[in-house]
């Protein structure tokens, strides 16, 4: 291969990454990159590859006679990519002088995708042009046509309105890496007057993402992860930061089990502990046993989360916007779902040697 490019750091799509042979450079957004590196380095582990050079928003990168060009989109991982991929054909030597010799080929790549987060979809629509070939993702698909989420301002309202009824302590589990679920949380407890409290693999996401969450504050105080530097396991604070009620604090699955050792110290009554990831994480036996008992405690669990993926209508928007000549479905369970676009396009479900 003459290069790889990354869209965002979700595990599907970089885990490989690092089997790429030194020689083949890899490209990938700034921002995707240092999350990348902060989690690695909080386990304690390499990020194991290296990025040649970073994409930069709607800045073509030329290889070969291939050019993509980076085209920013919302995800549930920040700073994520679709690319844009086309080429110029040679001229036809049968043509006659005067013909047009630039015959340009695109194709787009949507990677992962949505239409729920805080980024603008109607102006992602306006940047796209029409292409020859577009490959979507279709992950949601499969769980229905009616399928639809709340947006990310939605979930903000929700944990507003919720706090606002609940005088006990607050509590939000999240994948550290769902920057806009961090964004979120942090706006609710302002809204709402609380205290917004990171746990140390959280605040480092934030950091590398850019964030400026005024007002937040680090704590440590259920903190297990041996590989984070100056913090044994166990280890405590001994201010006050958890006298008052007036808090909302993030865990992580790193911390999640011990939530339970911070109820020694202050009580659950009235509180609140917003689950969000999906509810099938919810369920695991683990952790259904800690929400039960946390319940038993005092908290209430709501769901605070919404797909970091495309529902059918947004896909359907989106292949109107860009009017292909070929669809080629991937990530997706249910790729019989694009036949209703046989008749204005080609769909390809298995791509065993396509030429544009």
């Amino acid at each position: 291969y003459d290069a790889v490019f990354a869209s965002h750091y979700h595990s599907d799509h970089t885990g490989l990454l690092r089997f790429v042979i030194p020689v083949i450079p890899i490209y990938m957004g700034e921002t995707a990159y240092k999350i990348t590196k902060s989690v690695a380095d909080y386990k304690g582990r390499e990020a194991g590859f290296s990025v040649k050079s970073f994409l930069e928003e709607f800045v073509p990168v030329t290889v070969g006679d291939l050019t993509v060009t980076p085209i920013p989109c919302d995800h549930s991982a920040y700073g994520a990519f679709m690319f844009l991929v086309s080429v110029d054909e040679p001229a036809d030597a049968s043509v006659g002088a005067g013909a047009n010799i630039n015959n340009r080929k695109t194709l787009l790549y949507t990677a992962d995708y949505r239409s729920t987060g805080r980024k603008d979809f109607d102006i992602l629509l306006e940047s796209l042009p029409d292409v020859d070939v577009l490959i979507t993702e279709g992950t949601t698909l499969s769980r229905g046509e009616d399928f639809h989420e709340p947006r990310e301002q939605e979930l903000e309202d929700f944990a507003v309105e919720t706090m606002a009824a609940r005088s006990g302590p607050a509590f939000v589990y999240l994948s550290a890496q769902n920057v806009d679920r961090i964004i979120t949380a942090y706006n609710a407890a302002r809204r709402t007057d609380r205290r917004f409290i990171m746990d140390t693999l959280t605040d480092t996401v934030a950091r590398a993402a850019g964030l400026c969450l005024e007002g937040a504050v680090v704590s440590n105080v259920f903190e297990m992860h041996p590989g984070v530097p100056g913090i044994r396991p166990g280890a405590a604070e001994k201010s006050d930061l958890f006298a008052k009620n007036d808090f909302l604090l993030c865990v992580t699955p790193q911390t999640l089990p011990n939530i339970e050792r911070l109820n020694r110290r202050i009580s659950f009554e009235n509180g609140t502990l917003f689950f969000g990831r999906r509810e099938k994480y919810m369920l695991k036996p683990v952790t259904a046993a800690l929400i039960a008992l946390l319940k038993a405690r005092g908290l209430i669990v709501p769901i605070l989360h919404t797909s970091g993926h495309a529902d059918s209508n947004t896909i359907q928007r989106l292949i109107t916007a860009v009017d292909p000549s070929v669809i080629i479905p991937v990530h997706t369970e249910n790729a019989a779902w694009f036949s209703r676009f046989e008749d204005e396009c080609e769909v390809i479900y298995e791509c065993r040697g396509f030429e544009v």
